[in-house]
C-alpha cells in the first residue's frame, strides 16, 4: 500500500518563493507570526493512498488560537485531517446560530451565512460533519414548535372566521335570532391566511419550490442546510425537484430571489437570500455538482479536501461517548442561548443590529494582505486561476472574524446575558492574523480541488457532434471499415457511431460497397442515377 508522503516542490521553485517572500510579500510572514513559523507550511501537500495530491492538515499551532467552544469540540477527534475538515463545517453551523448580527463588506451589511464543502472519498470519515450539524438542533426544535403553534392558532382563527361569516349572512337576511354576539361580527373582517412552515435546519431532500418557501418564511434569519451527500442534490436537480443552483448563487452575496409560479401561494420575493450550508461529498459528486469553473458557482464555497486513509476507527468507549455527550450538549445549549439573546433584534434595520467593527488600520492591513496574496498565488500557482476565489473569500473572512469575536465575548462574560448590550464587536490582532492565515490555507485547499476538476476536463473533453457528411469529407476515395473506425477515433467518434454513419451514407448512396468491408465514395451523377433506378424499380 502506498504511504502518504509530503509532496516536496522542486528546490529551485521553493527557493524562488522564499527569496521573493520577504521582499515582495512581507505580510505573508507577518500574519502567521505566532501561528505558524513559515506560511509555506500551509502549502505543504501529501499524496494520499489513492495517489491524489491533497493539502496537509492544519499545523498544531493553529488550534491553540481558537475560542474554547471551537477548540473543545474539535479536540474530541484525534485525527488532524478530521479536525481540519470539521473546522470547515463548524464555521457555517456557528454562523447560522447568530442570525441577527452583521458584518460590513463594501457598502452593504451581510449576515454570517457561509457555504462550505468537505470533499473526501468513501469511508474517509467525512460523515463526522453530522456531529457538528447537531449543534443547532435546539434552535431548530424551538422554531419548529413555534411554527406548529402558529398553525394551530390559525386553525382556531379560521374556525372563528367561518362562524362569524355565517353570522354576517344571517344579519344580512335580518335573522338576528341566529346571532350569538353581535359585537363579534366586527372582530374578523378578512379571512386569516395560513402561516408558512418555518424551520431553522432545512431538509436536505426537498423540492426547489419548498426551499424558496422556507427561505421566504424565515425572513431575515439565516437558514441552515446540511447536505450529507452532494450527489443527492445533483440527482434532484435532474428530476422533478427543480434547480437549486439559483439559490446557491444568490446566497453568497445575499442577493434577491423571486419565484413566480402559477398559483399565488408559490409567488415569493426574497429580499435577502440568507443561507448557511455545510455539505460533504466524494470528488465525483463534486464534479457533477460543479460541472465547470466558469459559471461562478465554484467560487461561492470554501473547500476542504480530505485524504483517503486505511485507518479504521475503533468503537467509542464509554468515557469517550460521555465526553462527546457533555461537550456537544453544553455547546448546543450555549448556541441556543446566544440565539435567544439575539431574538429581540428580529425585524430591526441592519444598522441597529450588533456588528463587527474593523478599524481603519486593520482594514488597510487586510487590503494590503489581499493584494500580496493575489500576487503570491499568481506566482506560486500560475495555472490555478484563484483570483476570483481569493476575492470572494474576503466576505467569508469577515464572517469568521465575527463568529470568533462573539465567542470571545462569551468567554469574557462567562454567560450569554448582556452579551449584546454593547452592539459593536472589535476583533483582536491575534484573531485577525489567525483568520488571514486560515484564508491562505483555504486557498491551498481550493487549488487542489480546482486542479482535480480541471484535470477531469482535460481527460474527458466535451465531444462535438460530427454529422455523417462532415465525417465523409475526412474519408479517402476508397476505404475499409477498419480505416473508417481509425479516422473516427481520431475525430472523437466511437466505433458504434462510425457504423451508424456508414449505414446512413450507404442508404443515401453517398458511398457504395465494392465488396465486404470495402467502400468507395460516389459522385453526384452516380447518386442521382441510382436513385432514379430505385424509383423506377419500385414503381
Amino acid at each position: 500500500m502506498q504511504e502518504s508522503n509530503v509532496n516536496q516542490q522542486p528546490k529551485s521553485y521553493t527557493d524562488v518563493l522564499r527569496e521573493t517572500q520577504q521582499e515582495e510579500f512581507p505580510l505573508l510572514s507577518e500574519v502567521t507570526r505566532g501561528v505558524v513559523e513559515d506560511p509555506l507550511t500551509l502549502m505543504n501537500s501529501i499524496y494520499d493512498e489513492d495517489g491524489v495530491v491533497v493539502p496537509c492538515p492544519l499545523p498544531d499551532a493553529m488550534w491553540k488560537h481558537l475560542p474554547q467552544m471551537m477548540s473543545k469540540t474539535l479536540n474530541l477527534y484525534d485525527d488532524a485531517d478530521i479536525r481540519t475538515m470539521l473546522l470547515m463545517a463548524l464555521m457555517p453551523t456557528l454562523g447560522s446560530a447568530m442570525s441577527n448580527v452583521r458584518v460590513r463588506h463594501g457598502q452593504r451589511l451581510y449576515s454570517l451565512g457561509m457555504m462550505n464543502i468537505c470533499v473526501g472519498p468513501s469511508a474517509s470519515g467525512k460523515g463526522c460533519v453530522g456531529d457538528v450539524a447537531s449543534l443547532v438542533d435546539g434552535i431548530n426544535k424551538i422554531i419548529c414548535e413555534e411554527s406548529l403553534q402558529a398553525k394551530s392558532d390559525h386553525r382556531k382563527r379560521h374556525t372563528r372566521y367561518k362562524r362569524l361569516s355565517s353570522q354576517l349572512n344571517f344579519a344580512a337576511k335580518g335573522d338576528v335570532s341566529q346571532l350569538v354576539d353581535v359585537n363579534d361580527i366586527a372582530e374578523e373582517v378578512d379571512e386569516p391566511q395560513a402561516p408558512l412552515r418555518r424551520m431553522h435546519k432545512l431538509p436536505a431532500k426537498t423540492t426547489a419550490a419548498n426551499y424558496y418557501r422556507l427561505l421566504y418564511a424565515n425572513g431575515d434569519n439565516i437558514s441552515y442546510l446540511h447536505i450529507p451527500e452532494l450527489a443527492e442534490m445533483s440527482a434532484a436537480n435532474k428530476g422533478s425537484f427543480g434547480d437549486f443552483m439559483y439559490i446557491l448563487l444568490a446566497a453568497q452575496n445575499e442577493e434577491q430571489l423571486h419565484t413566480g409560479r402559477k398559483t399565488d401561494d408559490e409567488d415569493f420575493l426574497i429580499e435577502h437570500t440568507r443561507l448557511a450550508m455545510a455539505a460533504t461529498g466524494t470528488m465525483s459528486s463534486v464534479r457533477e455538482f460543479i460541472p465547470n469553473l466558469e459559471d461562478g458557482l465554484s467560487t461561492r464555497f470554501l473547500y476542504h479536501n480530505l485524504p483517503a486513509k486505511s485507518t479504521v476507527r475503533g468503537e467509542m468507549d464509554e468515557a469517550t461517548a460521555e465526553a462527546f455527550m457533555d461537550v456537544y450538549g453544553h455547546h448546543r445549549g450555549v448556541l441556543t442561548d446566544i440565539w435567544k439573546e439575539l431574538r429581540p433584534f428580529e425585524g430591526k434595520a441592519d444598522e441597529e443590529l450588533p456588528r463587527l467593527i474593523i478599524s481603519d488600520e486593520q482594514r488597510e492591513y487586510i487590503d494590503e494582505y489581499y493584494r500580496q496574496l493575489v500576487s503570491f498565488v499568481a506566482l506560486a500557482l500560475p495555472d490555478k486561476d484563484l483570483r476570483a476565489p481569493i476575492l470572494r473569500s474576503r466576505l467569508n473572512l469577515y464572517r469568521m472574524l465575527m463568529i470568533i469575536a462573539v465567542l470571545r465575548r462569551y468567554e469574557e462574560l462567562g454567560s450569554v446575558e448582556g452579551m449584546f448590550g454593547e452592539k459593536r464587536f472589535a476583533i483582536a490582532e491575534a484573531d485577525l492574523k489567525w483568520g488571514l492565515a486560515y484564508i491562505f490555507y483555504c486557498m491551498m485547499q481550493t487549488s487542489t480541488i480546482y486542479d482535480r476538476l480541471r484535470r477531469e476536463e482535460r481527460e474527458e473533453p466535451k465531444r462535438v457532434y460530427i454529422s455523417a457528411l462532415a465525417f465523409l469529407q475526412m474519408l479517402p476515395k476508397q476505404f475499409t471499415t477498419a480505416e473508417a473506425v481509425c479516422i473516427g477515433e481520431e475525430m472523437g467518434i466511437k466505433k458504434n457511431a462510425v457504423a451508424k454513419k456508414l449505414a446512413k451514407l450507404s442508404k443515401e448512396y453517398y458511398i457504395g460497397k465494392v465488396r465486404q468491408g470495402v467502400f468507395v465514395k460516389t459522385s453526384k451523377m452516380e447518386r442521382n442515377n441510382w436513385k432514379k433506378q430505385f424509383t423506377l424499380s419500385a414503381a
